[in-house]
């Protein structure tokens, strides 16, 4: 039933091709030397058994870090069982530094009580810095408490205490927790502007863009967690079960402009990771939860012509893609003379009326569009940006003055009520005011940023502004967001133009009610966003629980195909590598340096085609990167593996085998 479903997805594959991809594909292409491509079928990734499945005598194998996760985690309670018999008591117990050696800053302190307790433990803040507080409840002999917020480069303090049924402290003592200093590309990460009372946030996370490591600053700007995992362009994304989104930068593919990655872990602050998610077009500027604990939107591209214009729904249990939504779908074509004509940078679900609010920066808008339908609701723009246009009576009618934005970020709805009006929602973006990507006759030349927030009666399609604050100016990324226990609205440019001595970020922490800047503080490099950090102490306390399937997703596949003879001149060392992780080969190489990959078989034959993602940019002709290539979809036998470099083929020296599974 498998090759049955395969077969007639090529067969539609082909057919749709043909209907006008193929054509163009030779416009770009040279005639000579050339594969007829073949249209590539999303595969699932599998992962149980894959190890032995998938084997190869020439191509080194690599683990994914959830089993080096798993390992770390269970030496941990065996440390505990062993240690708690002999040594690890509450008079002496184990400290153990950045336990899955991803996480620096953070530790377990392991020992063993005579009478259930539970535990609290405190990193003390220094120069009036919040306290870094959790609580373990459950009361329990063994322990492994985590420990957050630990300062680099010192012995730190920390507290812990044992709780009583009703929460109250019985006994208290002070372990010492030595850290290393931080890496050179944190230091200085962070410089107080200005201090004016306590945050609303203990602890913010800052990622992306050239900030290598994600990590997380406290009131002072002291660092006081991070991850030693490098990411993509766009960072880490929090989750509601306190854990992480992280894309990494592990795997690529190539697209008409930039590459994006393909592929995202979820990790927790410790540094364990959890599972993977590839996604076949690659991940950009977002990936939220639709639901609290449900499927995942995400930003990818069509690769058709265009990049960044599509959002799409993955299932959260197997990373299959069950909605994909183009942006082409949605607007006409007025605008659609770019490769980035659209440029996603934010997605939101609304469970209420089964909406997605989306963010397109280059039509200068926010829109609210039916999730089942695609139709739009409406759309949150200076009206005079779709005059004319199919979308002109969605565009919401203005009332009083409004200081209208461009290129704007992080378009996403307050779920508060801040006027006392049922019939009004509340919409807040962080309005970049810039015009290069999408240059309109209407741009009011301003040279700052701002976060805006619009009430808007959706029943009488009216918009007016409530609030702007004004920041310096930042060009691209960034974000806002609005804690409503402190009524405090925090600005995260990430990205200033230009930079204000030598710094590349901005952030402030504005009175809601009043514009006044209570918190500032700078970064030395760029970054996407900026979150506030949410710990589940108990999550952290916990044994790993890790699904039998944690590689989950779909890849851009091999079809079958007919090919020539197998290339004879070998590829030149150093040109391309190649690794394997279980079901996926992973191969490094310049960006679009390789438009195609053939497999060779005895019997089967078949072809990796990237020329759909046309020639990319001149700019990125020295990137390189990895792809990732699912083998998961082929035949049994063995392959050897040819590749299509700078417009001829040559033989890798490579081969892998495919086993039943």
């Amino acid at each position: 039933m498998k090759k049955f479903l395969a077969c007639a997805a090529a067969v539609l594959a082909s057919l749709l091709l043909a209907a006008g991809g193929y054509w163009l594909l030779r416009q770009l292409r040279p005639a000579e030397d050339y594969v007829t491509p073949q249209e590539t079928i999303n595969t699932g990734v599998i992962s149980a058994g894959a190890v032995s499945a998938y084997t190869s005598d020439t191509i080194p194998e690599k683990e994914y870090p959830m089993y080096k996760s798993q390992r770390e985690d269970r030496a941990v309670d065996e440390a505990l069982q062993k240690e708690g018999a002999k040594a690890a008591t509450w008079e002496n117990p184990a400290v153990l530094v950045n336990p899955y050696g991803n996480s620096p800053l953070t530790a377990y302190i392991v020992f063993h009580t005579d009478k259930a307790c539970g535990v609290e433990v405190q990193v003390p803040g220094r120069k009036a810095a919040k306290n870094i507080t959790g609580r373990l409840t459950k009361k329990t002999k063994n322990h492994r408490v985590p420990v957050i917020g630990l300062y680099p480069g010192r012995k730190n303090k920390v507290r812990i205490s044992c709780l009583d049924s009703d929460g109250k402290k019985f006994m208290t003592k002070t372990v010492t927790v030595e850290t290393e200093p931080l890496p050179a590309e944190l230091k200085d990460a962070v410089h107080t502007e200005k201090k004016g009372g306590s945050s609303a946030y203990g602890l913010t996370i800052v990622s992306g863009q050239s900030t290598k490591y994600p990590f997380a600053y406290d009131e002072n700007g002291d660092v006081r967690w991070y991850v030693k995992m490098t990411t993509g362009s766009y960072g880490v994304f929090p989750l509601s079960n306190r854990r992480l989104i992280l894309q990494t930068d592990e795997s690529l593919t190539p697209t008409e402009e930039k590459p994006h990655t393909t592929q995202m872990y979820e990790i927790d602050y410790l540094g364990r990771v959890y599972q993977v998610y590839y996604v076949k077009n690659g991940i950009h500027h977002e990936v939220i939860e639709k639901t609290p604990g449900g499927n995942l939107l995400v930003l990818t591209s069509s690769i058709d012509g265009h990049t960044e214009d599509m959002v799409i729904e993955l299932d959260r249990d197997t990373g299959e893609i069950v909605k994909s939504l183009d942006m082409r779908e949605v607007f006409d074509e007025t605008y659609e003379n770019k490769v980035d004509w659209v440029h996603l940078n934010t997605a939101s679900y609304r469970k209420s009326d089964n909406t997605v609010l989306l963010s397109p920066r280059n039509l200068h808008a926010g829109v609210r569009l039916d999730w089942k339908t695609n139709k739009i609701k409406w759309i949150l723009a200076n009206p005079k940006m779709f005059e004319g246009t199919e979308q002109e009576d969605k565009v919401l009618k203005p009332v009083g003055e409004i200081l209208w934005h461009f290129q704007p970020h992080s378009i996403y709805e307050i779920p508060f009520d801040l006027d006392g009006n049922p019939d009004t929602v509340h919409v807040m973006l962080f309005d970049n005011h810039w015009q290069t990507k999408r240059k309109v006759d209407f741009f009011d030349g301003r040279e700052n940023s701002y976060v805006s927030v619009y009430t808007i009666n959706e029943k009488e399609m009216t918009v007016r502004q409530e609030k702007h604050f004004e920041g310096v100016r930042s060009i691209i990324t960034s974000n806002c967001a609005y804690d409503d226990e402190s009524r405090h609205m925090f600005s995260f440019g990430g990205y200033l133009h230009p930079l204000i001595r030598g710094r590349k970020g901005m952030i402030y922490e504005f009175d809601y009610a009043t514009g006044t800047v209570l918190n500032q503080y700078s970064t030395k490099e760029y970054f996407y966003r900026g979150y506030e950090m949410k710990i589940d102490w108990k999550d952290l306390a916990a044994p790993m629980q890790t699904e039998e399937n944690c590689v989950k997703g779909t890849l851009q596949a091999p079809a079958e195909a007919k090919l020539d003879d197998y290339p004879q001149e070998a590829l030149a060392q150093g040109t391309a590598s190649f690794e394997k992780k279980e079901a996926v080969l992973y191969m490094k190489t310049g960006d679009h340096a390789i438009d195609q990959v053939a497999f060779y078989g005895e019997k089967h034959r078949y072809l990796m085609d990237y020329t759909g993602a046309g020639k990319g940019l001149k700019k990125n002709r020295k990137v390189t990167y990895s792809i990732a290539i699912p083998l998961s979809g082929m035949e049994k036998e063995t392959y050897r593996i040819a590749v299509r470099y700078h417009g001829k083929w040559y033989d890798t020296g490579k081969e892998v085998t495919c086993h039943e599974v």
